[in-house]
């Protein structure tokens, strides 16, 4: 039988789970900070008055065009639907500010003496605009393309492309080292929320799905049904028993039993529905696009399932009562969700009652609550 499933299945995949958490985390960043950096680009043009009181009107022209360029992109990101835009225009900004740069340090005299130390505090910003190693590395390699590609287009002095290449050079690399610390301590932060919400939804004995856990998913796929209108099953199970077995096995053979049966019953189901332990010895299947012949069918498996297992442990078998209902009209989620574990409580009750081992999934007129 299959083991519980965790919350992730692969290196790939936790991958992918962290690169989204640092984009929704890059978004929220890059919200309002053009800003600054619109701030920033047009304060360079004070030290231009004071570097060279001259030339300083065509540097700051340059800036200007610079600053709107940013400014522009800062408010088409904000525009509703754009941002998954906000990522990828951080970085446009950051190339941005390196080219306005070099050509407003072109027209300065002696420009590049000063210039060169704002290039390379705009590279240093390149971890705060990157996803991860593999995204900051190419984030500089393009910016250092527009360099070469500026420098080559102004004809620079030997002297001052030497001296440009140099610290461009040196600052992507030590923003590439600045980069893998950072992203060593958003692995290890992600990794301790990943684990925190892992727990506070799982089920320590058996690893399956918690009664919290449980709750949440059934609140989604029955909002989800609403949508689609599918229809919905809800499969509250009891053991049979239980209590004899801690009684005289021993609750380590009561546990035991429990991680057991959570594993046969996870094999029972398929791997769309979802599992988890409700309380005590209950445990709850939420079947999502699954009317009232399926939810019993699937139940009946599961029954047959359980039944059918020797359990070592107290050398015996263990039975299984099962509730089953169905909705298949969701109009409030939240009290449908209440309804269905109410209705499938009685039904699971009805199974105790009626000799225990068997599947109710509907409750005759005539029947007590």
């Amino acid at each position: 039988m299959s083991e519980p499933r965790p919350v992730y299945r692969s290196p790939a995949e936790l991958d992918a789970q962290f690169r989204e958490s640092r984009i929704q985390t890059l978004i929220t960043v890059n919200l309002h900070t053009y800003w600054s950096i619109v701030i920033i680009l047009l304060a360079f043009g004070l030290w231009d008055a004071y570097v060279d009181p001259v030339n300083w009107p065509n540097a700051f022209a340059v800036r200007f065009a610079g600053a709107v360029i940013v400014a522009a992109t800062g408010l088409f990101q904000n525009l509703p639907g754009r941002a998954r835009w906000m990522v990828p225009l951080a970085k446009v900004r950051l190339l941005v500010a390196a080219v306005v740069s070099i050509v407003a340090a072109s027209m300065l005299d002696r420009g590049y003496g000063f210039g060169v130390a704002g290039l390379i505090v705009i590279f240093l910003t390149g971890p705060y605009v990157a996803i991860d190693s593999r995204d900051l590395v190419m984030t500089h390699a393009l910016t250092l393309i527009a360099v070469a590609v500026t420098i080559v287009a102004l004809s620079m002095d030997p002297f001052d492309i030497a001296g440009t290449v140099v610290f461009v050079v040196l600052a992507s690399v030590v923003s590439t080292l600045l980069g893998r610390v950072l992203e060593s301590s958003y692995r290890r932060n992600f990794l301790l929320e990943l684990e925190e919400h892992r727990d506070a939804r799982t089920d320590t004995l058996t690893g399956l799905a918690n009664r919290r856990a449980m709750q949440e998913r059934g609140h989604v796929e029955l909002k989800f049904a609403k949508r689609s209108s599918a229809p919905v099953s809800v499969i509250l199970c009891d053991l049979d028993h239980f209590k004899n077995i801690n009684d005289r096995h021993g609750h380590e053979a009561g546990d035991a039993a429990l991680v057991r049966v959570a594993q046969v019953l996870r094999g029972a189901l398929r791997e769309s529905d979802a599992l988890g332990r409700w309380g005590g010895e209950e445990f709850i299947a939420v079947l999502p696009a699954t009317d009232a012949a399926g939810a019993r069918e699937v139940a009946e498996r599961m029954r047959a399932a359980i039944a059918s297992t020797v359990f070592p442990d107290h050398s015996g078998h263990i039975t299984i009562s099962l509730g089953v209902t169905t909705s298949e009209d969701v109009e409030d989620a939240l009290l449908e969700w209440d309804l269905m574990i109410k209705e499938a409580d009685q039904r699971l009750y009805h199974a105790k009652h009626a000799g225990r081992n068997r599947v109710v999934a509907d409750v005759p007129a005539s029947a007590g609550a």
